[in-house]
């Protein structure tokens, strides 16, 4: 398996090599500086996960994965993010649920990966740093012990599943996700294509993406 961030790598290039020109992305917009109902709308994704109120004017959603310029719209900034395993479980699960009349077009796979494949994170992604760590805890409280949902859950699985959907709700953007649970063919996932490119595999990635294009 590619590892995390190495997947990205390979995405970039064979987008690259396919055409499209890599960019470096913008800066997220800061949450003072967002408009009311926009800034209201995001408060109201983090309360559904149960966040620190106190916390959450220092909320800090990372960057954006990837930026391209394609041939076929100059005039847009295309940002991409690939989800990798991690992103799938009951929490991105109920930001979907919330998020749902937007009309996202990974809606529907990304439910069905965050609520069918979250048993197969618990052994890499069930303890230690990657189910809680100190910036998460703050946001959303103390961890439950290791692989235990009752209570908090894990603050980490919580936070990134909160921090994908200030993406999904930010305007003024032209955001695809895609995951590595993708399906190419019968044959090939998304990781497969990453892991073993083959000749044909920039194009098929690039259909994919375009396929789950959502301006706002």
């Amino acid at each position: 398996m590619v590892a995390t961030g190495a997947r990205v790598r390979a995405l970039a290039a064979l987008l690259t090599e396919a055409g499209w020109t890599q960019v470096r992305p913008p800066r997220l917009p800061r949450l003072a500086d967002l408009p009311a109902a926009q800034h209201d709308r995001i408060r109201s994704l983090y309360e559904i996960l149960d966040g620190t109120p106190a916390q959450f004017d220092r909320i800090r959603p990372g960057g954006w994965d990837l930026a391209f310029i394609t041939p076929e719209d100059p005039h847009r900034l295309l940002h991409v993010e690939l989800d990798e395993e991690q992103h799938f479980n009951r929490y991105r699960a109920r930001m979907l649920d919330a998020t749902e009349e937007l009309g996202l077009p990974w809606t529907p796979a990304y439910q069905s990966y965050s609520r069918d494949r979250e048993a197969r994170l618990l052994p890499g992604w069930g303890t230690g740093q990657r189910w809680t760590n100190p910036s998460a805890a703050r946001f959303f409280g103390e961890a439950s012990p290791p692989g235990d949902f009752t209570g908090v859950g894990a603050p980490r699985w919580r936070q990134r599943a909160f921090y994908d959907a200030v993406k999904d709700t930010l305007t003024s953007r032209s955001l695809a996700r895609i995951s590595v649970h993708d399906s190419h063919d019968a044959d090939n996932t998304v990781e497969t294509l990453l892991r073993r490119p083959e000749p044909s595999a920039a194009r098929a990635l690039q259909s994919l993406i375009t396929s789950r294009v959502h301006d706002a």
